[in-house]
């Protein structure tokens, strides 16, 4: 058995892993007992792998990241405590300039905090926008579903981008600038595919407005843009300070004589941690008060957080065996390129997780060892097709949490919601593959 090639070695464990959260198991516990069993496979004794574990587990990065993620929670849960993501939905109302436009902003916005199962909390507001009960429950249900992920690859409070640049080292703006592909592609194969505008037109219909002077319209407009500000005011100072003290941190980072490793690691995480506390001030005296942050660490966080270090430990002994490296050169010679793994692996992964986290932890590992930084393929472009292969398949997954509670709430039917994102999701990925082409040979 130890003479198995660490792809085949690889596989079986991958396999584990997959069937034991079918099992229910949880998903960071299966990672990190999956890590274990490869490593101990692969050679590693009893004491390495002991010291791998701990190691990573104590990590700054891996114990600022953990923090991080209580703090979106957290500040997600207050937003709802306070009234604060209420006002923050009726604002988008405000703004959108017909039921269609309202329809795609509802769930996009509302999808910039992350939580699980979160599309939920979008549904109603979608449904409410059906006035004349003209679309069908599917068209309502991939609707919500999709314009609520259309942020996954690009948005850095997600979970999975956060994990991403974590495990990757690439920083948090210039993942978001690989990434921005994404929003206009998705934005237009949802509005072509899901929600067309030339079907069922009734649905979208806006009343234009007549006799209005130009200053009634201009007031009208200065009212409605007041509004809004107010409605997303927490999560604009979130991202404001995030995007102000990442730009200052990099003005200044240049000249300071400290590791390149400690300079990422500072503006990674202290810029995007202090935007959360000043938005979590505004809510704190806000009208409802502190109080709103009473018992914002649940259950689900700390899954969530359990799931973040399981796939550490998984990274790191995954790393710590060489499986990764082992896997490419295998590959290389058999003729095959790694490029294939890199698309392959993260699609399967999404697909069989239903969650970001799921794809990035357990794909993403794997993905880089089988691109070395300085190798034929640019790190960073392989990154960037790994991420929309494993976004495809959490889009595709039956598993995926707002995929099922937005079925639910609309009582439509889960098979042909998902038939009708296959296109738009199969037409995104070949554009990806283009993106990523172009992107390799500017990065190589």
């Amino acid at each position: 058995m130890p003479g198995l090639p660490a792809l085949l070695q690889l596989l079986v464990v991958f396999a584990v892993i997959v069937f034991a959260t079918f099992r229910k198991v949880h998903i960071g516990l299966a990672a990190a007992l999956g890590g274990v069993l490869l490593a101990l496979w692969r050679g590693l004794g009893i004491g390495e792998v002991s010291s791998l574990v701990i190691t990573e587990v104590f990590r700054l990065d891996t114990i600022l990241l953990v923090a991080l993620m209580a703090c979106i929670m957290a500040f997600s849960s207050a937003m709802k405590k306070s009234g604060a993501m209420a006002k923050f939905s009726a604002s988008i109302g405000e703004i959108s300039p017909s039921t269609r436009a309202a329809m795609v902003t509802t769930p996009l916005l509302i999808g910039t905090l992350p939580m699980p199962g979160g599309a939920i909390l979008s549904a109603p507001l979608v449904e409410s926008l059906d006035h004349d009960h003209k679309l069908s429950s599917v068209t309502l249900t991939a609707a919500n579903f999709w314009f609520r992920h259309m942020l996954e690859l690009f948005w850095p409070l997600y979970p999975a981008f956060i994990l991403t640049t974590s495990l990757s080292g690439i920083p948090v703006t210039r993942l978001m600038l690989l990434n921005i592909y994404s929003l206009p592609v998705l934005a237009v194969l949802g509005l072509t595919f899901i929600l067309p505008g030339k079907r069922e037109k009734g649905a979208f219909r806006v009343a234009p407005a007549r006799g209005s002077a130009p200053s009634k319209v201009l007031r009208a407009f200065t009212d409605k843009a007041a509004v809004f500000i107010r409605g997303a005011a927490p999560l604009i100072l979130v991202v404001g300070t995030y995007i102000a003290l990442a730009i200052i941190w990099s003005a200044l980072s240049s000249g300071l004589a400290i590791s390149n490793s400690a300079k990422a690691l500072i503006g990674r995480y202290p810029p995007i941690l202090l935007g959360l506390l000043a938005g979590s001030l505004f809510i704190g005296f806000g009208a409802s008060g502190f109080a709103s942050f009473k018992n914002c660490i649940t259950a689900s966080t700390v899954k969530l957080i359990a799931v973040i270090i399981g796939i550490r430990v998984f990274s790191a002994l995954l790393s710590g065996a060489g499986v990764a490296q082992a896997a490419a050169e295998e590959l290389a010679s058999a003729g095959i390129p790694s490029i294939f793994a890199v698309a392959l692996i993260p699609l399967i992964t999404g697909l069989v997780t239903g969650v970001g986290l799921g794809y990035v932890g357990l794909a993403f590992p794997i993905v880089l060892g089988l691109v070395p930084e300085g190798g034929p393929f640019p790190r960073e472009a392989a990154i960037v097709l790994a991420g929309a292969f494993g976004y495809a398949g959490m889009m595709l997954s039956p598993l995926h949490s707002c995929l099922v509670v937005s079925v639910e709430h609309f009582k439509s039917s889960l098979p042909a919601t998902i038939r009708k994102c296959i296109l738009p999701t199969g037409i995104f990925l070949v554009v990806a593959m283009l993106y990523v082409a172009l992107l390799a040979i500017l990065l190589g």
